[in-house]
């Protein structure tokens, strides 16, 4: 998954100017995974490798899906079967296979109402209606997740969420949220598209919602916000085995949700042989190092208390309009995330901005970044308006 439609409501600026990329959100560097892909293609090589990424991997070989399911049983607190295990190029291209079969045109999803930014655009190109359901600290509001339910009637066919560090407020609900959320899904019929891409990243963190209500939840969880952007692979567990087969075989030939050959097998690879628990951990370190520089720069009220999340949702400042802040913070070379870009037709968004922590390359350019936005924040915004 990435943020570009996000960046696509942006003013437009000269590529050159952003020189710092905080609108975007993917994991910060890891020092091993260049050496890691040196050491994997080196014992790759070894192999017969071009017999071995000859073909398609459509849903995933027997041994691309055993590595997966060991991966998932980290949050699924068992090893699924691996006959409902798919293995896909990515969360967004699970979520359209799902979106496709399940919702359909003139059908409505529901999304919590700051949601992933892709799930707007989806949506519409499958003549979708997406409609918000509140939030509070935890995440969704069963209360209003019941209301639209019951609003909505049979049109209401599924809930999109991420209640794990959702994106962008870093909420996570609790498990009895969770099985809150569950128990509304199954008095309407809904289907449930969890996207646990986050939930990894947490060293402890609530088992998924899916665990609550698996006969009918799409449990997703990819590599590329957890291990490394470089890897776009994400698996979906189904409901059982024959659903999940069915769900995707049939794309095959219409859709390009299939993982890349070479992509997969060094996502295995790495999970087989413990190189991405080792890239896990370091992610993980390197995202306290980097929300601690956040704290020693940014307002401390902006700072949450997901230690383990890179991203930070933060409040404008009373004087701004967000379009004149997200524009000042351009042309100072720094991308971030308009709130707006999340909310689901409303105003959720408007007095929020969202900062990724992960992108930039280095220690300097992210401490000059969180200065300039630390400047900017503490500016009178009519200083900035009438230079």
């Amino acid at each position: 998954m990435n943020d570009v439609s996000m960046l696509g409501q942006m003013p437009p600026v000269s590529p050159e100017a952003i020189t710092i990329d905080f609108g975007r959100n993917f994991p910060p560097p890891s020092p091993l995974v260049q050496s890691a892909l040196t050491d994997t293609f080196a014992e790759l090589g070894c192999a017969n490798i071009a017999d071995a990424i000859r073909f398609p991997r459509f849903m995933g070989t027997v041994g691309d899906r055993e590595a997966g399911a060991t991966w998932l049983s980290q949050r699924l607190g068992q090893k699924p079967n691996v006959e409902r295990v798919v293995l896909a190029n990515g969360s967004q291209s699970i979520l359209a296979m799902l979106m496709a079969r399940f919702v359909k045109p003139g059908g409505v999803l529901l999304a919590e109402e700051l949601t992933y930014p892709a799930i707007k655009p989806l949506s519409a190109l499958f003549g979708i209606e997406l409609r918000p359901v509140s939030m509070d600290v935890e995440g969704i509001d069963p209360a209003s997740l019941d209301k639209a339910c019951i609003e909505l009637g049979a049109n209401a066919r599924a809930l999109y969420c991420m209640p794990t560090l959702h994106n962008p407020t870093s909420a996570t609900m609790s498990d009895a949220r969770r099985a809150d959320v569950a128990a509304v899904a199954r008095r309407y019929d809904l289907w449930v598209f969890e996207d646990d891409i986050y939930g990894i990243l947490p060293e402890q963190a609530p088992p998924p919602l899916s665990l609550h209500a698996p006969e009918r939840s799409w449990y997703i969880l990819g590599l590329s916000k957890s291990l490394a952007a470089q890897l776009r692979v994400a698996y979906v567990v189904g409901p059982n085995s024959d659903i999940s087969q069915d769900v995707f075989w049939p794309g095959v030939r219409t859709t390009n949700w299939m993982v890349a050959p070479l992509v997969a097998e060094v996502a295995s690879h790495w999970l087989a042989n413990g190189i991405g628990s080792e890239i896990l951990r370091s992610v993980r370190a390197e995202t306290l190092r980097r929300r601690a520089l956040a704290a020693s720069i940014l307002p401390r009220r902006q700072i949450t208390s997901s230690e383990f999340n890179y991203h930070l949702w933060i409040d404008l400042p009373e004087a701004w309009p967000l379009n004149a802040f997200v524009k000042a913070a351009r042309e100072s070379g720094v991308a971030v995330g308009p709130g707006e870009s999340f909310a689901v037709n409303n105003q959720q968004g408007d007095r929020k901005f969202r900062i990724g922590l992960g992108v930039p390359p280095d220690q300097d350019q992210l401490v000059r970044g969180l200065k300039a936005i630390a400047s900017l924040i503490d500016a009178p915004a009519d200083r900035e308006l009438n230079q």
